[in-house]
């Protein structure tokens, strides 16, 4: 794992990266790397490649002129599992092209400033690898290719050009917006209940923890009040599972 992150910081440093943000980066991604206990090629593809993506995404430009136009435009927002699939065809539509999606569940984007064109994005619910594999080889035909994951979903992206043809090309790219934060009311919903869930069972067992309960009954209380409070954590959290799959299936029946 060092290795990599070894070559990805020398990498960076021949991109021209600042040597603060090149660490605060290389931090980032080496602590969702031991968190994830992935292979970091395999979490985030070959050291040339990403340092590559990450010199785009970050507005630097290498050393040796090469790599992302200096007037690349840059993007970082965020939306819930039930806004992101319009959303991204939405931002899609303005030219911007999602590069990675960071740990924090962000849409790392940017647009050409030469040549901007429309782009097309599919969400897709993949638990691991063996399903995101599957995924990206059944939608590879289509011209679809991964552009990121996060927690159980994963994002494939592909230029407009697939469907549109010369069409896709953008003459005059509209402004980004303000807002970079997109939750529906779904969305907040369930993000409130899950936190609520978690903040229950969290001060409970620091007001027990406090109050030094360790007789046998406490202990079975405890218990039971933690498993009381997974169960309500995975019913809140399923309805979000089953609405992504229903709708990644509404969008093979439509052919999407």
């Amino acid at each position: 794992m060092s290795d990599y992150f070894g070559a990805l910081a020398a990498r960076l440093r021949e991109h021209g990266v600042d040597g603060e943000r090149s660490r605060a980066l290389l931090d980032d991604l080496s602590a969702h790397a031991a968190e994830s206990g992935a292979d970091p090629e395999e979490e985030f593809g070959p050291v040339e490649e990403f340092a590559s993506a990450l010199t785009r995404a970050s507005g630097e430009v290498d050393s040796g002129g090469t790599g992302a136009d200096p007037e690349d435009e840059a993007l970082v927002w965020t939306a819930d599992a039930f806004e992101a699939p319009a959303r991204l065809n939405e931002m899609g539509a303005q030219g911007w092209e999602v590069e990675r999606v960071d740990r924090l569940g962000r849409f790392v984007s940017r647009r050409s400033a030469e040549r901007p064109q429309t782009w097309e994005y599919r969400q897709e619910v993949g638990s691991g690898r063996a399903d995101r594999e599957i995924l990206g080889d059944r939608l590879a035909p289509g011209g679809w290719e991964p552009c990121g994951r996060w927690s159980v979903l994963s994002y494939f992206k592909r230029p407009g050009a697939v469907t549109a043809g010369p069409g896709a090309e953008l003459d005059s790219p509209p402004a980004p917006g303000g807002r970079r934060y997109f939750f529906g009311r779904k969305g907040v919903l369930v993000i409130g209940a899950s936190l609520t869930v978690a903040l229950v069972a969290g001060g409970w067992s620091v007001l027990n923890l406090v109050s030094g309960v360790a007789d046998a009954e406490g202990a079975a209380d405890l218990a039971g009040f933690a498993t009381g409070a997974v169960v309500g954590a995975i019913a809140v959290l399923l309805p979000v599972w089953g609405a992504v799959r229903l709708a990644a299936a509404r969008r093979e029946r439509s052919g999407g």
